[in-house]
C-alpha cells in the first residue's frame, strides 16, 4: 500500500478516558504503516469539526475518528457529501454506529487493520441523514445512526447530564427518572415514503398525535445497543421512522424497556414506517417535545426536517458480500 495522508481526530473523554490511550495507539499504528498522519483533535467538538473539515477540503486521503458515536457524528459532518472516506476506531461507551457497520469495537489493532484494508480495497458506500431547521442561518447536520425526538431524546439529555453511573447503566437510570415524570409530547409529523406502485415517486402522509417515542433511524441502535429500530439498515436508501402514540406513565414503563431487545415494534401502540423524508413539528396536543439528539449529540429543538441521502458517506469498512 502506498503512503496516504490521514487526518485523525481523538475524543480523549470517550469511554472514561480510554479513547485517549486508543488515540495514541491508533496514531502509532498508522505511522508504523508509513502513512503521513495529521493530528486534528481540537479543544472542543466545534473546534475539532472545523479542523477536520478544513483538512478534508485540503485533500486528505481519509479522516479517522477515535471515540464513540459522537466522534462518528463529527466524522460524518466532515465527510458526508465528499469523496473523503471516514475511518472509525470505536473506543467509546456506546459504539452503536460502529456495530451497525460491522466494525471492531474497543479493539484498536483490529479497527486499524480494517480501515487499512479498506484504504487498499476501496470504501463501503452507505447512506447518511441530513437534518435541517427552519432557521436559514442554522447549518444542516448529518448523522449516521438515529435521531431521537421523544422519550428517547429526553433520556439521552438526562444521561448526558449525569456523571454516574457509567456506560449503559447510566442510560437505564436516566430512563427510569424520565419515566417517573413522563407525559406524552405533542407532534405533527409529515412523512414522505416511496410509492412502490409509482416507480421513483413518493407519497406523503401526516401523523398528528400526542406521542411517546419518535426516532428517525438510519442504523438500528442507540444508547449502547438499545435496538430502537431493529430492522434499520445503513445502506438501503431509506430511514426507519419509529412512532409510539400516547401512553400513560405506566404504559410507557411497560413499553420503553422492550426497546432494549427491539421487542417494542410488536406492541400495538408502536408504528414503524420506511421513509425518505420526515418533518417533525411540535404541537399543543401534549407537552413540548424535548430537543432532538442524533448519534447521541444535541441537534436542537423542533421543528426539524430529516432526509435520507443515499450513498452520501464513504466508510473504511468491509463491503458486504
Amino acid at each position: 500500500m502506498s503512503p496516504r495522508v490521514l487526518g485523525v481526530v481523538v475524543n480523549p473523554t470517550a469511554d472514561r478516558g480510554h479513547a485517549d490511550r486508543a488515540g495514541v495507539r491508533t496514531l502509532a499504528r498508522l505511522r508504523e504503516h508509513g502513512h503521513e498522519v495529521r493530528e486534528l483533535s481540537g479543544a472542543s467538538f466545534d473546534d475539532a469539526l472545523a479542523r477536520a473539515r478544513a483538512a478534508v477540503a485540503d485533500g486528505l486521503d481519509a479522516l479517522v475518528v477515535v471515540g464513540g458515536d459522537g466522534m462518528v457524528h463529527l466524522g460524518a459532518n466532515a465527510c458526508a457529501g465528499t469523496a473523503t472516506p471516514l475511518g472509525i476506531v470505536a473506543a467509546g461507551s456506546g459504539n452503536d454506529d460502529a456495530r451497525a457497520l460491522g466494525l471492531p469495537v474497543r479493539d484498536v489493532d483490529g479497527a486499524v487493520r480494517v480501515l487499512l484494508d479498506a484504504l487498499d480495497a476501496g470504501p463501503r458506500v452507505v447512506d447518511a441523514a441530513r437534518v435541517t431547521s427552519d432557521d436559514p442561518d442554522e447549518e444542516p447536520r448529518w448523522f449516521c445512526g438515529v435521531l431521537s425526538a421523544g422519550l428517547d431524546a429526553a433520556v439521552n439529555a438526562r444521561a448526558n447530564a449525569m456523571r454516574r453511573p457509567r456506560g449503559r447503566a447510566k442510560y437505564a437510570v436516566a430512563a427510569l427518572q424520565e419515566l417517573a415524570r413522563f407525559r406524552p409530547f405533542g407532534y405533527r409529523i409529515t412523512i414522505e415514503s416511496r410509492a412502490e406502485s409509482h416507480g421513483d415517486g413518493t407519497v406523503t402522509s401526516v401523523w398528528a398525535s400526542p406521542g411517546t417515542l419518535v426516532a428517525v433511524a438510519n442504523g438500528p441502535a442507540i444508547g449502547g445497543g438499545i435496538r430502537i429500530a431493529p430492522d434499520a439498515l445503513v445502506d438501503d436508501g431509506d430511514l426507519d421512522l419509529v412512532l409510539a402514540g400516547p401512553l400513560s406513565r405506566h404504559g410507557a414503563l411497560r413499553v420503553f424497556p422492550l426497546t432494549y431487545a427491539g421487542k417494542h415494534v410488536g406492541h400495538p401502540v408502536v408504528d414503524v414506517r420506511r421513509v425518505v423524508r420526515v418533518r417533525l413539528e411540535p404541537t399543543d396536543d401534549g407537552v413540548p417535545p424535548p430537543p432532538a439528539f442524533a448519534d447521541g449529540e444535541l441537534v436542537g429543538t423542533l421543528p426539524r426536517e430529516v432526509r435520507v441521502v443515499p450513498g452520501a458517506l464513504r466508510v473504511l469498512a468491509a463491503r458486504p458480500a
